[in-house]
């Protein structure tokens, strides 16, 4: 049997300091089909001056020394739902290995300087777009094992400008540019290879987007708001039966709602992620947490809407 939660822990939970870190997480999103193929154009790769790939089933960054080719990509990140002005505590990209690779490569990750992004092209450069003044240099030595998982240096910074901006609001685009530079020539191929959301030219050599949908380039986002986590934030408000929950299920209502994609993420009051889940809202939802040890968690829930938190028991 699940034990009883303390009541202490409730007092503590009303005391949770305003502005407790929360978490978006969003993963580039199919903008088209082609052929019967999901295609997204909101990940593309330039080489030196040319758009060289919109569909394909990885994407490069870094420099090509046998060929000099400096290889920039751009992601395109969709239902960013971060309030305007809101803190950023940290911020990292999670990209999967194409290729397992060694060779050292230098990269300058910087932002668009736009309220809201827009999906890319086969003409429009993605070294053209405007730029953030912040940047961060993102040196990798390390090896690289096929379809293991990387991260990104921090990106605060980055992710700071671009929500601050006057005209910036939950919903909006961002774009982040991974821009290669010139190591001088080489046999070796310095550029890194990652999972592209597609998977097209290669269909059965393990698979990326449409067979591993794990492996599509995420962002995490943790920020700040002024609103306290105590209280409830309600841009996209719904009810949770029951609460306490003492059974394996909890239900979530949602009133009025329209049919939208919805990040669930459940988190203990230290601020780990228990759980998370990506959904479809309805007029109600239910989330099995049963294998989830007794205790007192928030359950927060991103949709179109924006964000709203709560409190949940499990007895």
């Amino acid at each position: 049997m699940k034990r009883i939660v303390p009541f202490f822990v409730f007092l503590f939970l009303a005391g949770v300091a305003q502005g407790q870190s929360l978490l978006d997480t969003v993963r580039i999103k199919q903008t088209a089909v082609e052929a019967g193929t999901p295609i997204s154009t909101d990940d593309a790769e330039q080489l030196n001056d040319a758009i060289d790939k919109l569909f394909d089933d990885d994407l490069d960054m870094g420099w090509e020394g046998d060929e000099f080719n400096i290889v920039t990509t751009g992601l395109v990140f969709r239902g960013i739902n971060v309030p305007q002005g809101a803190t950023i505590d940290s911020a990292f990209l999670e990209i999967f290995a194409h290729e397992a690779e060694g060779d050292p490569a230098y990269i300058t990750i910087y932002g668009e300087a736009a309220d809201s992004a827009i999906t890319y092209n086969n003409t429009d450069l993605i070294t053209a777009r405007p730029s953030t003044q912040d940047s961060i240099r993102w040196e990798i030595t390390e090896d690289w094992a096929i379809w293991t998982p990387h991260r990104s240096p921090n990106l605060k910074g980055i992710i700071q400008e671009v929500v601050s901006r006057s005209g910036w609001k939950p919903g909006n685009a961002l774009n982040l540019i991974f821009a290669g530079e010139d190591q001088g020539a080489s046999s070796q191929d310095n550029a890194r290879d990652f999972e592209a959301f597609e998977n097209i030219a290669d269909p059965d050599d393990g698979g990326d987007g449409l067979n591993h949908p794990e492996r599509i380039p995420k962002l995490y986002i943790y920020y700040r708001t002024t609103t306290s986590i105590g209280a409830n934030i309600d841009n996209q408000p719904f009810t949770l039966t029951p609460n306490p929950v003492s059974g394996d299920k909890v239900s979530l209502q949602f009133p009025k709602s329209p049919v939208s994609e919805l990040g669930i993420g459940l988190w203990s009051l230290s601020g780990q992620e228990i759980r998370n889940w990506q959904m479809l809202s309805g007029q109600e939802i239910t989330l099995d947490v049963q294998t989830i040890p007794a205790g007192v968690y928030l359950l927060q829930v991103t949709g179109a809407q924006g964000t709203s938190v709560r409190k949940l028991v499990i007895l």
